[in-house]
C-alpha cells in the first residue's frame, strides 16, 4: 500500500464517514481487511447503468480502499495506472492549500471533501480552499470518471467478489 500512500490518505482517511456504516473509524482499523459494501436489493451487473455510476461514484472511497489494498480486486491492473496518477498529482500538488488540507485531514482521519465543503466550516477557510480547488477538483474528477468506468465494466466479477470476499486480507497476499 505504500506506493498509494497519499492517495489512500486523501481519498480513504479524509473520506472515514463512508467507513463508518462497514464499522471502521480510522485508516488503521482497515489495516488488512477489505471493506465490504452491504449487498444492495440487486446485484450490480442487474443494476441499471446510469444508477451504477452513480452508486460506483458515491461509494468511491470504499472501492479505491479495495482496489489499493486486494491484489486480487477485480479489474485491478486497469485501475492501477489512475491510481499512480492521482499519487503523482497529489505529490506535485502537495503545497496546494487543497490538497495539504486533505492530506492532514486523511492522516487524522477527520472528513474533509473539497468539492462538499460542510456549512459549519469557517468562512474564511471556505475561501481559501474555494480559490485553491482546482488542482484537486481536475485530479479527483478524472480519477472518479475513470475508476468508475472501470468498475461499471468489472460489475459482474465485482459481484462474485462481493460474495466470496473474506473480510480480512491474508499477509502474504497483501501488496
Amino acid at each position: 500500500m505504500s506506493e498509494f500512500q497519499m492517495t489512500h490518505v486523501a481519498l480513504v482517511g479524509a473520506r472515514m464517514q463512508s467507513f463508518l456504516p462497514l464499522g471502521f473509524r480510522s485508516r488503521s482499523e482497515l489495516t488488512m481487511h477489505r471493506a465490504l459494501p452491504p449487498p444492495g436489493p440487486v446485484l450490480l451487473q442487474h443494476m441499471d447503468q446510469k444508477e451504477l455510476r452513480s452508486l460506483f461514484a458515491q461509494q468511491l472511497p470504499i472501492w479505491v480502499h479495495n482496489v489499493i489494498t486486494d491484489p486480487g480486486f477485480p479489474g485491478r491492473d486497469r485501475m492501477l495506472m489512475h491510481l499512480r496518477r492521482f499519487e503523482g498529482e497529489l505529490r506535485d500538488n502537495r503545497d496546494n492549500e487543497v490538497i495539504a488540507e486533505v492530506l492532514t485531514s486523511g492522516f487524522r482521519n477527520r472528513q474533509l471533501n473539497p468539492l462538499d465543503l460542510p456549512e459549519s466550516m469557517p468562512l474564511r477557510q471556505r475561501c481559501r480552499i474555494l480559490m485553491s480547488v482546482e488542482p484537486w477538483q481536475e485530479s479527483y474528477r478524472q480519477l472518479e470518471t475513470e475508476l468508475v468506468k472501470v468498475l461499471t465494466d468489472e460489475a459482474e466479477a465485482i459481484d462474485i467478489w462481493l460474495a466470496t470476499a473474506q473480510p480480512e486480507i491474508d499477509h502474504a497476499l497483501a501488496v
